[in-house]
């Protein structure tokens, strides 16, 4: 009895037809099932889940072994389900959570009319499946954007957009492109915390942030986080879920600029809201956000005071070209060695273009260091390069210039402003320059 009165979870479930065996109660969530509670059916088929602890509300499954018994909702900590294995969906009472009931509704009735269309001529069915789609959309009408069993019908409901016209042109294709990316979400409950339990809304995210990464500008892709993260509960779980999905994509994205997403939302929506977060994942992001905010796209690379080989003062601001290439390496490492060689034999391309290299050697402080810098220099030929070595210690590579791996290159115009972060091949700062130039044209 004290267990009873105790207990913050209790599920009891009645299946005639099945019988002591074990079963487990597991939540879908994204791509991975999680067995939560686990509990013994006696000889009667009945089965009680309870524990001390609250489980998280969203989407569950009945599991048998590795059988999937049934689908159902968990939205209240204590309620019944009484069902026959001979027909699970058709047969389910549910007592005690009104969105289980409405879940479990659907899932019978859509399954009765699905049956209808597999025996079905082939003319009869598109009329069928017309009559499922029009059922869904009346099921979510009726229960409305509170409940959560209306809400996974509405994410698992495709979006519609206007026709083609009868001699679509790549003008009405990029119209229809453009509707669905922004419609994507009409039929995500963002609201709704427990949709992050459930294995719909992980993928969906997932999927939008990589068809938006690639074709649109960081400041539209700031615009798209903020929209989605404004739509999540201010202090839930819901919402770092959403952050956690923008962040991982944008902290270490391939495409040029794109990291400017990540420094904003976790500035906006982690640093200056704390309280959400654990101490140690703030300062973690903080430290990310600090380093890589001063090698943005478009920000001007802070000056490298350092000495020539000959131990005469050279710096980057000294350096004058249309573009400067600016390379923070350790003459040890591998991926240096080969991206130098690569520079070296590629430079007749880039200086016809006007670029000069500035080389500044990222480590420091024994009399081997510098001499493995200039046994370096002289080895791989580079001596057409301007070369730097930080003989007063005093450049700070890590937070000045986000230096965690070697090589950390920069395209730079001018006037040191950042045109690239990140190591491209040749081609791909020529190309970049030349996008460049023509913008200065218009």
């Amino acid at each position: 009895m004290t267990a009873k009165l105790n207990a913050q979870h209790r599920i009891e479930i009645q299946i005639k037809g099945l019988r002591d065996s074990t079963f487990y109660l597991v939540n879908g969530f994204e791509k991975s099932y999680l067995a939560l509670d686990t509990a013994k059916a006696n000889s009667d088929g009945k089965i009680l889940f309870q524990g001390k602890k609250d489980l998280p509300l969203g989407f569950y499954i009945l599991v048998q072994g590795n059988q999937r018994i049934f689908d159902f909702l968990i939205t209240s900590q204590n309620f019944s389900v009484n069902t026959d294995k001979s027909d699970l969906y058709g047969k389910m009472e549910i007592v005690g959570s009104e969105e289980a009931r409405q879940f479990a509704e659907f899932l019978r009735t859509v399954n009765e009319k699905g049956a209808k269309i597999q025996s079905a001529p082939a003319n009869e069915r598109p009329k069928l499946i017309a009559d499922i789609d029009a059922f869904k959309k009346a099921f979510v009408q009726k229960y409305g954007q509170e409940s959560l069993a209306a809400n996974i019908v509405r994410i698992n409901t495709e979006i519609i957009p206007p026709p083609y016209p009868a001699k679509p042109t790549a003008e009405d294709t990029i119209r229809h492109n453009e509707y669905l990316l922004k419609h994507y979400f009409d039929n995500v409950a963002l609201e709704d915390e427990r949709m992050m339990r459930t294995p719909f809304l992980g993928p969906v995210l997932e999927s939008y942030l990589k068809i938006v990464e690639g074709p649109y500008s960081p400041d539209t892709l700031i615009k798209i986080s903020d929209k989605l993260l404004d739509r999540t509960p201010p202090k839930s779980d819901q919402r770092k879920y959403v952050f956690s999905k923008i962040a991982q994509k944008f902290l270490s994205t391939e495409y040029l600029g794109k990291e400017a997403v990540y420094t904003h939302v976790a500035e906006k929506y982690m640093i200056r809201n704390a309280a959400l977060w654990d101490s140690a994942t703030v300062l973690r992001n903080f430290e990310y956000v600090y380093r890589m905010k001063k090698v943005l796209i478009g920000n001007t690379l802070k000056d490298l005071p350092m000495s020539d080989t000959l131990g005469r003062p050279v710096s980057l601001y000294q350096t004058k070209s249309k573009y400067i290439l600016v390379m923070i390496y350790d003459p040890n490492c591998h991926h240096c060695q080969e991206t130098t060689k690569k520079l070296v034999e590629d430079y007749p391309k880039l200086q016809a273009k006007g670029v000069k290299v500035f080389m500044a050697c990222g480590v420091r402080g024994q009399e081997k260091d510098k001499k493995d810098w200039k046994k370096f220099i002289k080895d791989f030929k580079a001596q057409k390069f301007i070369h730097g070595y930080d003989n007063t210690s005093s450049i700070d590579f890590t937070n000045d210039y986000n230096t965690q791996t070697y090589p950390n290159v920069f395209l730079l115009d001018a006037n040191y402003k950042i045109l690239a972060n990140k190591k491209l091949d040749t081609e791909q700062y020529l190309n970049l320059i030349n996008a460049e130039e023509k913008k200065r044209k218009k």
